[in-house]
């Protein structure tokens, strides 16, 4: 039993740093390359072995980098990158050889620096195995011929092209020590912080699969299409005529195209093309001017090939990626062993909300990186502790949101049976409107349990036991709702739905009574409904520090009863 405590918490706490390194890996992460940053990967990655290095420092545990860094990788399936296959290698990739690097040497700082500079390493090394996969060997052949002409100006000859690679790329190793150090500081100052206050969250600030790509569908045949044509053309595309590739990868663009819309728009950026015919342009000066092919239209033309092949590598790879995010193959995936892996994924997604309106201003990274990623592990810190109390006692607080008549009661009425078909247990109350002629005239109150419904509160309702707004509320409606809500009525549910918390509630009546029992002792789901002109009244009145705030204009139904039956 310890020793699965032990992996548990193992788990949770790379869920929670995993999830913050994908904070940082995909909005950071969007916005350096929204800017054309020229090092992106680099100061991704820097960020990410600071996390994980304050992470095994504080926890003692080595285990959590290899588990963070698997955690980050598959949340990047929800990024919104057109290609999500060569991050999420280098991230593991980045995770593992820190996590070897310790495991052969130690925990000790030496090792650290080490791991980190090597981990930091990684993505330049990706972006030179992506070129030479994209553009074949042609592009290491005009990289040999540029960097000679270079060197025959700077007088660098005793330097080889491979060498100037390697160079470059030990050098970018050591801002990946600088940050091993920086996890290092975190961890020894995070301690002495004080907890950091919570941010009402929304699930808006969420990506799913779904707002990536509406209506896109999945198939595991596809996936493997991509993979047999991305093997088949390649091999294929040196035995045929230019004019011929140029067929066969059109003929497969268009149906990558036809297929994923949402590439269409990465397709459609100038950038790209610029990009490709840069190259061509490049490959006909180095190969027809410098080279020995004689003229600069036979250069072009292979420089023409090589763009072919570009195109047909980066669509396959698109294609692939989209498949990747198939919730079948991740599905499949959870259920053969990998149960401590799916708990702490759904950790990871619920608490990524959290972990972006942590991140503040991108700039800060680079002003006080010790300050701001100890305020990030401050946040994960808080997190576990909240998580170890709510499993010792107490609910978990989830926030349904909305203006009048923006569909909070209907959203409910679709929740129940939904939570209900997973297998899960509700309780609690639910506020229906009532009309008369199409014109509002209160409420009722339904109590979810049984079924059973009383009026709640009617406009100029006599003998009122409170009155709120135009409306009068009656005591006997008042007393089966708070009934509903005891906790004799709500033992051994999973699911307690309060509709709705509102001013009379702040003013100590309605539901507030029963609402405090629930607070202290309850230990499933609780659910409230409350307006958001008196949210953070809310939220401050009870010091309630909710899970998410959901909102029926943003949120599904579907959606909601998932979480709520975890």
């Amino acid at each position: 039993m310890i020793l699965r405590n032990q992996k548990e918490n193992s788990w949770q706490r790379a869920a929670l740093l995993g999830s913050l390194w994908a904070a940082n890996e995909i909005v950071l992460g969007s916005f350096l390359h929204n800017v054309g940053f020229p090092f992106t990967g680099t100061l991704l990655a820097s960020i990410g072995v600071s996390l994980m290095v304050a992470g095994a420092r504080l926890w003692d545990d080595r285990g959590v980098i290899w588990r963070a860094g698997l955690v980050c990788a598959l949340m990047k399936s929800i990024s919104p990158s057109a290609v999500i296959l060569s991050p999420m290698i280098g991230i593991m990739a980045e995770a593992w050889l820190l996590w070897f690097i310790l495991m052969v040497f130690g925990r000790n700082p030496v090792a650290y620096l080490a791991g980190g500079w090597l981990a930091t390493m990684i993505p330049l090394m990706q972006q030179v195995v992506n070129v030479v996969i994209a553009f074949g060997p042609d592009a290491a052949r005009i990289y040999s011929v540029i960097y000679h002409m270079a060197a025959s100006w700077f007088g660098l000859q005793a330097v080889t092209p491979l060498g100037a690679i390697l160079i470059v790329t030990v050098a970018s190793g050591v801002p990946g020590a600088v940050a091993a150090g920086v996890g290092i500081a975190v961890a020894r100052r995070v301690n002495s912080l004080p907890p950091p206050e919570r941010q009402p969250t929304t699930s808006d600030m969420l990506p799913t699969l779904d707002r990536l790509a509406p209506g896109q569908k999945f198939s595991l045949l596809f996936l493997f299409w991509h993979v047999a044509v991305l093997i088949t053309v390649l091999l294929l595309l040196t035995q045929v005529t230019p004019f011929v590739q140029s067929l066969l990868v059109a003929a497969y663009v268009l149906m990558v195209f036809a297929r994923y819309p949402t590439l269409r728009r990465k397709f459609a950026r100038p950038h790209i093309w610029l990009g490709f015919a840069a190259v061509a342009a490049l490959a006909g000066f180095v190969f027809g001017i410098l080279g020995p092919m004689g003229s600069w239209w036979t250069g072009l033309l292979s420089g023409l090939q090589m763009t072919i092949r570009a195109l047909f590598v980066v669509t396959a790879f698109s294609g692939i990626s989209v498949e990747l995010r198939n919730p079948r193959l991740v599905n499949w995936f959870l259920r053969r062993g990998l149960g401590a892996l799916g708990g702490a994924l759904d950790s990871a997604f619920r608490s990524l909300p959290t972990m972006i309106a942590t991140l503040g201003e991108h700039l800060n990274t680079f002003r006080a990186p010790v300050q701001t990623i100890s305020r990030m592990i401050a946040v994960v810190l808080r997190e576990l502790n909240e998580r170890e109390r709510g499993a010792q006692g107490g609910p978990r607080v989830f926030i349904l949101t909305g203006s009048q008549g923006s569909g909070k009661t209907t959203m409910l009425e679709k929740v129940l049976p939904l939570v209900r078909q997973h297998g899960r247990t509700v309780a609690g109350i639910r506020a229906p409107v009532v009309f008369d002629n199409g014109t509002r005239i209160g409420y009722n109150v339904e109590d979810v349990r049984t079924g059973d419904m009383l009026p709640l509160c009617r406009i100029g309702q006599r003998n009122a036991v409170a009155v709120a707004g135009l409306f009068g509320f009656d005591g006997n409606g008042v007393r089966f709702g708070s009934n509903a809500l005891s906790l004799d009525a709500v033992a051994q549910r999973d699911v307690v739905i309060v509709d709705e918390i509102g001013p009379l509630e702040l003013q100590g009546e309605g539901w507030a009574p029963a609402l405090h029992p629930l607070l202290e002792s309850y230990a499933g789901h609780l659910l409230l409904v409350v307006r958001p002109d008196i949210l953070q009244q809310v939220l401050q009145e009870w010091q309630i520090q909710p899970v998410v705030v959901w909102d029926p204009d943003v949120n599904s139904a579907s959606q909601l009863a998932a979480q709520l039956a975890e």
